[in-house]
């Protein structure tokens, strides 16, 4: 039970010990369930989100520790803070309790979920709804539902956009929230983010565009872990050329004018070779259809420079025919 932000730091010291950033091996990410008043003392709440990769809204402990009139304004309060601060927030607990037993969901229920969602969660999760109940299936099914209506509402935007989020003061936020516009603008079909450990995708994702957020990245750990974020759809590249971040879905060998590789395996044309694979994951994403879809593309130059976000281009796959 998390309820300082002195016990993150334990565990993160933990982590370190065991697998040392020095190692090259993947980390583990940390996410905190937040159920005890505690975490509300104070700046503890903004310093424990500051320290974890995620965050959980255990609605079910927060209720036993914490008056129940008091739990649906405390979720809004992680929510906002996770928003504030770019990191996943998943509400969890009791979101379809009677489909235990029941095929359907009461009407509190079904406006409890959608609460969630319109409150601007990144994700909702059933527990025993699906672990142990009698209907499973349907209580997936019922929940994607809710989903699909909520974010299908107008009301739905007006509330993400009714959250003030203000930008940082670095280059990488700056050329995010341009992202954003230009894709808006033009109607683009997605935003393209080309990331090593998912920094850059994430504050995209705080942003809350209009449009997907597709992220590229060529590890499958921080892949899986980046389905968690809101609107992102990360692509995994079939083939990955040592360290430097360039890619290439190209199953057949051919050449250079081809590949994009030289003789030695190194890009001949770093950026024509990042637009295009951008192009190509979208059309196999089926986040594209018509070769004019427009694509807007960001990363970061030189590709061997985790969190930095530099280089904006708007592409489609018609450019590489």
């Amino acid at each position: 039970f998390v309820q300082r932000p002195e016990d993150i730091e334990e565990i993160r010291a933990i982590i370190d010990e065991r697998i040392p950033p020095s190692s090259g091996r993947f980390q583990p990410s940390v996410m905190a369930k937040i159920e005890k008043p505690s975490c509300f003392e104070g700046d503890n709440l903004e310093r424990i989100v500051d320290l974890c990769d995620g965050i959980m809204v255990a609605r079910g402990d927060l209720g036993v520790e914490c008056p129940p009139e008091d739990v649906p304004i405390l979720q809004k309060t992680i929510i906002d803070e996770c928003r504030k601060q770019g990191r996943p927030v998943v509400v969890a607990t009791q979101m379809l309790e009677s489909m235990i037993e029941s095929p359907t969901p009461t009407r509190a229920e079904a406006s409890d979920v959608a609460t969630a969602i319109y409150d601007g969660a990144d994700a909702i999760m059933l527990s025993a709804e699906s672990a142990a109940g009698k209907y499973p299936e349907e209580s997936v099914a019922m929940q994607q539902r809710i989903i699909n209506r909520v974010e299908g509402d107008p009301h739905y935007r007006n509330y993400l956009n009714s959250f003030d989020q203000i930008p940082d003061d670095t280059p990488t936020e700056a050329l995010i929230v341009a992202a954003r516009q230009i894709s808006q603008s033009i109607q683009a079909k997605c935003i393209a983010t080309f990331s090593l450990r998912g920094s850059t995708v994430l504050k995209a994702s705080k942003f809350r565009p209009t449009t997907p957020i597709m992220a590229i990245c060529p590890f499958v750990e921080k892949a899986r872990q980046l389905t968690l974020a809101w609107g992102v759809y990360p692509d995994l590249p079939t083939t990955q050329f040592g360290f430097n971040g360039i890619v290439d879905y190209d199953d057949n060998e051919g050449d250079d004018e081809e590949t994009g590789m030289t003789a030695d395996g190194l890009p001949t044309n770093d950026l024509d070779l990042v637009m295009r694979n951008a192009c190509r994951a979208a059309l196999k994403k089926g986040l594209v259809n018509d070769a004019n879809d427009a694509i807007v593309v960001t990363a970061g130059l030189p590709f061997n420079s985790p969190g930095v976000a530099n280089m904006l281009r708007i592409t489609c796959p018609s450019d590489f025919r």
